[in-house]
């Protein structure tokens, strides 16, 4: 079942036969991604005692209707700053200047705010996203048998994808999320884990052919050449991009017509499912999933550098 983007969920196609889709829109991902980026950079230059007025100007408000700027300080007023002092975000921004927590919270409510979204459903996604950092919420998913990575091996924040070969959502994330990682190796790692979807043709055959690669070594050669091939391949196109890769196509071809790596994927999907995977691709950075409404470069860096904080300090840094 295809899923388009949603308020408060990326585009995805969604998993059954439990998982239901929302009503879908489009988020203006472009303007909101300027928007947290501009206003990440900005805010940290508010000074300590500044007018909340003062300050929003710093998140670059002139992207934002009347209307959304009218929707961000009700937010603002409503919800509380993640850092665990004891105000409301426009609280803490009058209050605690140099709370570099707030203005992170704020740059993210206003995003969604540019991306249309409503009071209610900022505040949902501001909630789903900070719950998410309970370890009491993090997965606990197996990478052992699902490497190598991409990215260096010892990065601290560990990326694990769900992905289908079949999903048009996976495709379109597949070269974005890829430079993400490149681009950062060093910080962060990726996993691919197979999730195919059951009513696409061909998606459990691809995954499989894709662990029968990783077992040879083979694993991300094997990924580019079946995402950029058909979207639904038959045997013929996967023994043919076997064999182009120096791997033996007889020995695929057995290995489609006997399953023999459909249990692995099947533990796979089992375990996605009880992580509470929505549909593909989802990811999940250091067990914990990513709930921002869109997959653009600035949220996945939003994402990361919180993570990173949190590994560093077991928790959110004292401001």
């Amino acid at each position: 079942m295809l899923q388009s983007a949603a308020r408060g969920g990326v585009p995805r196609c969604a998993a059954p036969p439990t998982m239901t889709a929302k009503p879908a829109i489009a988020l203006a991902a472009v303007a909101a991604s300027s928007l947290l980026a501009l206003g990440l950079a900005r805010a940290q230059g508010a000074a300590p005692g500044e007018d909340l007025s003062r300050i929003w100007p710093g998140l670059a408000l002139d992207q934002l209707t009347p209307a959304q700027r009218e929707t961000l300080a009700k937010v603002a007023e409503d919800e509380f700053c993640y850092c665990g002092c004891p105000h409301t975000l426009a609280g803490c921004l009058r209050e605690h200047g140099a709370c570099r927590h707030a203005k992170r919270m704020n740059a993210l409510a206003a995003r969604l705010a540019a991306a249309g979204l409503t009071r209610l459903e900022i505040l949902k996604v501001l909630t789903e996203y900070y719950a998410s950092f309970d370890r009491q919420k993090r997965a606990t998913l197996d990478v052992k048998a699902f490497g190598p990575p991409l990215g260096n091996p010892e990065a601290p924040v560990t990326i694990v994808e769900f992905s289908d070969f079949t999903c048009p959502y996976c495709r379109q994330l597949r070269a974005r999320l890829e430079a993400f990682v490149e681009a950062r190796r060093d910080r962060v790692r990726l996993f691919f884990k197979p999730f195919p979807i059951a009513s696409h043709p061909r998606a459990m055959e691809a995954a499989e052919a894709a662990e029968w690669a990783r077992d040879r070594g083979l694993f991300w050669k094997m990924h580019d050449a079946i995402f950029e091939g058909p979207q639904a391949p038959d045997d013929d196109s996967l023994a043919a991009a076997a064999q182009r890769l120096g791997g033996n196509p007889q020995d695929l071809r057995a290995a489609l017509e006997t399953r023999r790596n459909r249990a692995r994927i099947q533990a796979s999907q089992a375990e996605a499912r009880a992580a509470g995977l929505p549909g593909t691709p989802t990811l999940y950075l250091n067990g914990r999933r990513f709930t921002l409404p869109e997959y653009s470069d600035a949220a996945l860096e939003f994402a990361l550098q919180d993570e990173e904080e949190w590994v560093k300090n077991k928790g959110w840094a004292k401001d």
